[in-house]
């Protein structure tokens, strides 16, 4: 019982350092590289204008290898997952990368038409309007990296690889896995009218990793989310953004029933393999 007990504290406090994580470790980054960039000027001027989507992506990708090193040591074995296959898998990332975003915009109008007469809710639409300002300045391929594929990458490696996997060695339910992470995910993003329909989104990515076993999955669907609030400015005129809120909002229900079909089918049954590791 004693053994158990401190099992359960170990993981929780490993939880508690992985979500503080990225934060310390994005500021000690940081402030090494530009001290090197203030001594040995390594950024050349081409960069200045994307300068923050840059660093954004340089810090991101020194955290995803140190986060898969982590994973060594975290992620532990478990039973085959579900099998969705190269086609079949990514139609289903599609139709779920486009749903989420179809369920942040139902979230937004439900804001925008009811919530935003309330001081808070108004300041932190305000706020979040502007947040990605200075990350989608500069050159698009900055901007694309940083927000639609690395940014996602590190994201989902955090948490749905780590956090989640750390959270399962606390208890055997999976649903604790699940929501714990999910919640987490809302609120690390910090500000509340995202931190709703990404909890939202947490819990379902959780629930898609705990079927699959496989980050990959999740990871697609992230930077399908992620890529269509974050279009290339030859496409982001008002008539492709219209066509596309359109398309998530009917990518919903489908959705909803491929994650329905996803939690009635039975994991292969085949030995374990090296993608049963989530890796």
């Amino acid at each position: 019982m004693e053994r158990n007990y401190k099992r359960t504290a170990f993981w929780a406090i490993v939880v508690v350092l992985l979500y503080l994580s990225y934060e310390r470790l994005s500021d000690v980054i940081f402030r090494a590289f530009n001290y090197i960039d203030v001594n040995y000027s390594v950024v050349p001027e081409a960069l200045l204008p994307s300068i923050n989507a840059f660093v954004d992506t340089f810090i991101s990708a020194i955290l995803i290898v140190i986060y898969l090193i982590l994973a060594v040591f975290i992620v532990k074995k478990h039973e085959p997952g579900v099998k969705l296959g190269y086609v079949k898998g990514f139609i289903f990332c599609l139709v779920m990368g486009f749903a989420f975003y179809g369920i942040a915009g139902l979230w937004f109008e439900l804001v925008d038409r009811f919530l935003v007469a309330i001081p808070f809710i108004a300041e932190n639409v305000e706020y979040f309007s502007g947040v990605y300002d200075d990350l989608e300045s500069g050159a698009y391929i900055w901007s694309l990296l940083s927000i639609s594929i690395i940014g996602p990458v590190v994201e989902e490696i955090l948490f749905r690889l780590l956090i989640f996997n750390s959270l399962e060695r606390i208890t055997k339910s999976p649903w604790f896995a699940i929501i714990v992470s999910g919640v987490l995910f809302g609120i690390w993003h910090m500000i509340f009218v995202q931190s709703v329909y990404t909890a939202v989104m947490g819990c379902i990515m959780g629930l898609i990793y705990y079927k699959t076993r496989n980050i990959f999955y999740t990871i697609l669907i992230h930077i399908i989310n992620n890529t269509i609030g974050n279009l290339p400015p030859a496409l982001n005129t008002d008539a492709i953004n219209t066509l596309i809120s359109n398309v998530t909002y009917l990518m919903i229900i489908p959705s909803i029933i491929l994650l329905i079909l996803l939690c009635k089918e039975k994991p292969a049954n085949r030995e374990l393999a090296a993608e049963d590791y989530g890796l």
